[in-house]
């Protein structure tokens, strides 16, 4: 399975957020399923790819025509 990218900016920025608020409330709670989600949604933003967009076909990703 290749990593194309298949999430754009708009979910990258709601992803992020969701990982900051994921990674205080592990902090806060202290809660390593938190930690490992927060971790999860990281690695989504930072390849720009969702394995559940990936699974269904879908991708908000711009396509880039040259």
């Amino acid at each position: 399975m290749k990593l194309t990218k298949n999430i754009g900016s708009t979910g990258r920025l709601i992803r992020l957020g969701v990982c900051l608020l994921l990674l205080g409330y592990a902090y806060w709670k202290g809660s390593w399923i938190a930690l490992g989600a927060a971790l999860f949604v990281f690695f989504e933003v930072y390849f720009s790819w969702c394995i559940v967009y990936q699974i269904l076909g879908i991708n908000s990703c711009p396509v880039d025509r040259r």
